[in-house]
């Protein structure tokens, strides 16, 4: 009976031929994949130079490094050294698409033709990274001041703070 009620119901309620579309048009989207983003700093003085960097995954993991350099170099040298690096990293990971973080201008820029390089301490550097950042699909960068960059220049800094003692490498931290 009640099978019978819906039968019924479906025969008298269902609309004309016209009203079902012969075509039903659907959007199509272009998924990208998302952006690593790496984030770098260096840091330099007369004795020690260290690098440091975060790399956000696609998915939100966070990795963060860092590096003590065990060869003079200048703040810009370090920059790059942070930059070209972790780029050899992203690349191993299958990274696309690259987001560049900084708080070096001239690095950046020099790495995206705003500023040529005219230094022939900074040409390796410089060359190492271009030819890297080819290597993605998508590249991009943002500046940001250093107060922005924490995380990488914390890093950096604590990168600074290793040293080499017979061998061994420790941290020298100033307690309050």
């Amino acid at each position: 009976m009640k099978g019978q009620a819906i039968e019924n119901f479906l025969a008298h309620h269902l609309g004309s031929d016209e009203s079902i579309p012969e075509a039903v048009e659907i959007p199509v989207y272009e998924i990208k994949e998302p952006f690593w983003i790496l984030k770098f700093d260096g840091f330099s003085t007369e004795g020690t130079v260290g690098a440091g960097v975060v790399i956000i995954s696609p998915i939100g993991v966070k990795t963060s490094l860092s590096f003590n350099l065990d060869f003079p170099c200048t703040n810009n040298q370090a920059e790059y050294e942070a930059l070209v690096i972790r780029l050899e990293i992203l690349k191993d990971l299958e990274a696309k698409s690259v987001r560049l973080i900084g708080d070096s201008q001239l690095v950046l820029r020099q790495v995206f033709g705003e500023y040529k390089c005219t230094s022939l301490t900074f040409a390796p550097y410089f060359t190492s990274a271009s030819q890297l950042a080819d290597d993605f699909e998508e590249i991009n960068f943002q500046y940001v001041p250093r107060h922005q960059n924490w995380e990488a220049n914390e890093l950096a800094q604590i990168a600074f703070g290793l040293r080499r003692l017979q061998g061994r490498t420790e941290r020298d931290f100033t307690v309050p």
